[in-house]
């Protein structure tokens, strides 16, 4: 019994994003590839639901209205915005439609850190 719920658990812990704030922020960047999301509860109904499932870099949520700080040094005017970062620099950004929908897929997302990581070996 303690198999199987450890089986039907575990597909939701690998695909789990962790969620930073301002006091964290910057240590979470600073070190390999990072896809943030930019969201806040009230527009949950648009949030993104692919980035635990992403390769090769960790994924993260800030809520914008607990970490405005953070929203305003990245001039994040709209939301779901994704910022991937590479060792702490802004890399890309996906930004949302007028409807506050991301139009960016887990595809595009997966080709920029694909690129980035490309990159570092060339």
């Amino acid at each position: 019994m303690n198999k199987l719920i450890f089986i039907l658990l575990l597909p939701l812990t690998t695909f789990a994003q962790d969620f930073v704030g301002s006091s964290d922020f910057n240590s979470k960047i600073a070190k390999g590839i990072s896809v943030v999301e930019f969201w806040a509860e009230w527009n949950k109904s648009n949030e993104v639901d692919f980035l635990g499932k992403l390769k090769d870099c960790n994924s993260y949520k800030l809520c914008i209205v607990k970490n405005s700080s953070v929203q305003k040094k990245y001039n994040v005017s709209a939301i779901p915005t994704i910022i991937i970062f590479d060792n702490g620099t802004e890399q890309s950004r996906f930004t949302p439609n007028i409807m506050m929908q991301l139009q960016a897929t887990k595809k595009d997302v997966q080709s920029v850190i694909n690129e980035i990581t490309f990159n570092k070996f060339q």
